[in-house]
């Protein structure tokens, strides 16, 4: 029969106490943290963006006006650094296979990914952005229709068959189109989307990495607030929008394991926000 004494009954209230508070600590910075992303996200910036787009009707046409105005400071005339760091997170082992790079435009990353000996697809809404990239990489290709993904889908083929890209709705890709993959490289395209079609999306990323597969997923960090004081609303943030690593996690765990790699400063429109850097990995 255990004897518990005075003396240890008050040391194991005292734990339990201490316990306790550590785990109400917890609770009151977790509703903090959404506390903040509420008050960001219900902000007068944010809503007027959102009623700019529903009124369009056409998630597709804000994206096309973009490139149709040359309004593409997303676009770099570089690899993506993170994605050249952290390649051998991508496919450890000097594993290669197949990449997807969804809302891909014209980035130098595919091209740079295919030298690797990689099999690289992308998806784009907008002509423009895959034209552009067969022409600035002096690629040949051929095209073929893709009704599955849009009215006036198709899909371009570099001549070696290394890179494939898709002109179509990104909410209508799946599996179906071209099976599953090793790896995908998200720049910054989650954060891309209007907020109503992150769930789907996710739900299709998910679908389409194979049990082990990884994403390299790059979102942005910032108060949506400091953007109020620019000029024209329909090319100021967001896009991209702001998302941390709790919502992250809310979206992709448990079937996915959320590891955080990497954080630095960067410029969106004139001002400093920070970059973060994280390892999907299915389960």
């Amino acid at each position: 029969m255990m004897v518990i004494t005075k003396v240890g009954f008050a040391r194991a209230l005292q734990r339990c106490v201490t316990v306790a508070n550590a785990s109400k600590f917890l609770r009151c910075q977790t509703f903090k943290l959404f506390s903040t992303r509420s008050k960001i996200c219900s902000s007068p910036l944010v809503k007027q963006y959102s009623t700019t787009m529903a009124s369009t009707g056409d998630r597709i046409k804000y994206w096309s006006n973009r490139w149709d105005e040359g309004s593409i400071g997303f676009h770099k005339d570089e690899v993506h650094p993170m994605l050249i760091k952290y390649f051998d997170k991508l496919f450890p082992s000097g594993k290669t296979g197949r990449v997807f790079v969804p809302l891909c435009g014209k980035t130098l990353d595919m091209r740079w990914l295919a030298g690797k000996d990689i099999s690289v697809v992308g998806l784009d809404a907008v002509r423009m952005s895959l034209e552009q990239f067969f022409s600035d990489q002096n690629l040949q290709y051929t095209e073929e229709k893709a009704p599955q993904l849009a009215e006036n889908g198709a899909l371009l083929k570099s001549s070696d068959n290394k890179i494939h890209l898709y002109l179509g709705d990104m909410l209508n890709f799946s599996p179906d189109v071209e099976g599953t993959f090793e790896a995908v490289w998200d720049r910054a395209s989650l954060v891309a989307l209007n907020r109503e079609d992150v769930s789907k999306y996710v739900s299709i990323i998910k679908s389409l990495l194979k049990p082990g597969g990884r994403c390299l997923l790059e979102v942005m960090d910032y108060d949506v607030s400091i953007m109020e004081d620019l000029g024209d609303l329909s090319t100021r943030p967001p896009p991209p929008h702001p998302m941390y690593e709790a919502e992250l996690k809310q979206l992709y765990e448990p079937e996915f394991t959320v590891q955080y790699l990497d954080r630095c400063e960067r410029l969106l429109a004139g001002k400093d926000i920070h970059l973060q850097v994280f390892l999907l990995t299915k389960q």
